[in-house]
């Protein structure tokens, strides 16, 4: 379904993300023939029909040729089998954990690439204090993300109320995302797990 609604989508090649260059760039899909010549005059400088032709304000924004071969190279690898190992990874960390975290759910016939594997604690101080626990044991964690959008000092001036986000502060408070990759191990997961557990129980 990604992409596949919408005038438009756009997605990440941060490295981080499942489909992931070696230093940052994007996509944008469209069906919009219109829409996408704009976009493709946008991302050189505001083109028109010719190179040296601006006809609107726009930014250099093309994804270089090292990093397009990468995301060749690599979405080979994403189709025929990284997409299938996260969902498996996802399937055992699930089984590991279940009733001692809140894990995510993908619905029954669905799948996800998973950019992360976040789970929710009981409060604040059980994520803080789980983050801390999985550092010290060199055990990577992230919490995404801490401040919620509203807060951000570029949308203070609408002046939002924090009772219009009370769902989005309350995870804020309490997610954790663990490694996720297509390359973990079963030990990988073990031990993630088995800090999760010690910690918790």
């Amino acid at each position: 379904m990604a992409g596949s609604f919408g005038d438009a989508a756009t997605t990440s090649f941060f490295p981080a993300k499942p489909l992931g260059c070696y230093e940052d760039g994007g996509a944008i899909f469209t069906n919009d023939d219109e829409l996408a010549y704009t976009l493709k005059s946008l991302k050189i400088h505001g083109k028109g029909e010719h190179k040296y032709d601006n006809v609107r304000i726009g930014v250099n924004s093309r994804l270089d040729t090292i990093q397009a071969a990468i995301l060749k190279v690599k979405l080979k690898a994403f189709i025929n089998h990284e997409v299938d190992d996260v969902n498996k990874i996802y399937q055992i960390y699930t089984e590991k954990l279940h009733g001692i975290v809140e894990t995510p759910v993908i619905p029954k016939g669905f799948y996800s690439s998973f950019a992360q594997y976040t789970i929710k604690l009981k409060n604040k101080e059980q994520r803080d204090g789980l983050h801390a626990h999985l550092k010290e044991l060199e055990i990577p964690s992230m919490i995404y993300y801490p401040k919620p959008m509203y807060l951000q000092e570029a949308f203070k001036h609408l002046a939002y109320d924090n009772k219009d986000f009370e769902t989005t502060n309350k995870l804020c408070n309490i997610v954790l995302s663990l490694p996720m990759h297509p390359y973990l191990s079963p030990s990988d997961i073990e031990i993630v797990c088995n800090a999760i557990k010690d910690y918790i129980q």
